[in-house]
């Protein structure tokens, strides 16, 4: 009788009934999440029902000769698929708990299965706030989810009333940038708070904190506990410099990450990538991620710096990130972007068509000689626009 009582309970958790945070914030995961996904009978191998044993593994069709190549390490067998060791550094780094953690390919994963999971085809909608990372657009029209958008104010902060009133019940997530890509803004926490309170949304609250090792305010996996129903995504591609890996994370819910590793791909992230977000997670991994940082937001300061002086540059934006966002002449903008790129070989990025961005580039702070090589060409193509000389001139 006892037994029975214990796995109603566990149904009862991994269902996301009766959850309720200390400040009365609940999580209904009956109602959030779409039907089919909450019943769905995920894929299981062998060894989700032998683990922690060990012994000779037959049961998984691998090429027990290993690798046809030279490599470290036993390539020929599968990864973890729940990746235990590298969710508890992760854990232990950001100050959560490992299984609060759903690990992915890039943060791009993250986003997709967070619509595929609360968000069905041509029912439900997502809200996004302009201007703000455009793979939340492209992920909902893949899923075939509808895009509600409620644009920022002009200084890249929340227009909290404007989105609460946009909300119809069609709306299960909201995705907030934070910093902000492509302006580099730090929303305001108490801002993001009064969404999470209201009780006028009671969905999926997103923050995208791929920049949060630049910004000095940190992240907010603080409130996961005290909010169940908000997400936050992280990645390794930007502070930690391992792009080329492909690996990022959501912290929610215990429930909500049950739920996700019960839709994900058996074995979505690689022993490779685990093997590097190890070395990452290590602690000399993380000082050496922590002194990258200060040496780009010291080159960052000395940028803004420069370019608050450029002739031609008519504003630079505040950031807490690893980029900087300036504005030209409208007019030029696109002109500028693309002679940088096709006559002096620098590429930045054009953003002068996003909501508040007219005549603006963003300009990632690299390396020292980097950066100068970047100041130099824009001055020099500003310069440019500024002489009376003709335009077959530019491209000396």
């Amino acid at each position: 009788m006892l037994s029975r009582k214990i796995l109603k309970i566990a149904l009862q958790f991994a269902r996301g009934r009766s959850k309720m945070a200390a400040n009365g914030q609940s999580l209904d995961l009956e109602r959030l999440v779409r039907p089919n996904i909450l019943s769905l009978k995920p894929y299981r191998c062998a060894r989700d029902e032998n683990k922690g044993r060990d012994g000779l593994f037959m049961d998984a069709n691998e090429n027990g000769y290993g690798s046809c190549i030279p490599v470290a390490g036993e390539l020929h067998r599968y990864p973890d698929p729940y990746q235990v060791e590298l969710k508890t550094r992760i854990a232990a780094f950001r100050g959560v708990a490992a299984d609060q953690i759903f690990l992915g390919v890039g943060s791009d994963e993250a986003i997709d299965m967070i619509i595929r999971v609360f968000c069905a085809p041509g029912q439900h909608s997502i809200l996004v706030t302009p201007p703000t990372y455009g793979m939340y657009k492209v992920s909902a029209a893949i899923n075939d989810v509808s895009v509600q958008c409620v644009d920022l104010t002009p200084e890249f902060q929340l227009k909290v009333e404007e989105v609460l009133d946009a909300v119809v019940e069609e709306t299960r997530v909201i995705f907030l940038c934070s910093p902000n890509n492509p302006a580099g803004e730090t929303l305001h926490t108490a801002d993001i708070r009064r969404i999470l309170e209201s009780p006028r949304f009671t969905g999926v609250v997103v923050i995208d904190e791929a920049y949060v090792d630049f910004s000095a305010r940190g992240s907010l996996v603080t409130l996961v506990d005290e909010f169940p129903r908000l997400i936050v995504m992280q990645t390794l591609s930007k502070s930690f410099g391992l792009a080329g890996i492909r690996l990022g994370w959501a912290i929610a819910h215990r429930s909500i990450v049950s739920i996700f590793n019960n839709v994900k791909a058996p074995y979505n992230v690689s022993r490779l990538t685990a093997e590097m977000g190890l070395k990452a997670m290590s602690e000399e991994g993380v000082s050496a991620m922590k002194d990258t940082v200060a040496k780009i937001v010291e080159h960052k300061q000395a940028m803004i710096a420069e370019l608050e002086g450029m002739q031609g540059v008519l504003k630079v934006y505040p950031t807490d990130t690893n980029f900087i966002m300036i504005q030209v002449a409208a007019a030029e903008a696109r002109g500028v972007y693309n002679r940088l790129a096709s006559e002096r070989g620098v590429v930045i990025r054009y953003r002068g068509d996003q909501t508040h961005c007219t005549g603006c580039m963003r300009i990632t702070v690299s390396k020292a000689d980097e950066n100068r090589r970047a100041l130099d060409a824009l001055a020099a193509e500003l310069k440019l626009l500024a002489s009376d000389e003709p335009e077959a001139k530019r491209a000396n």
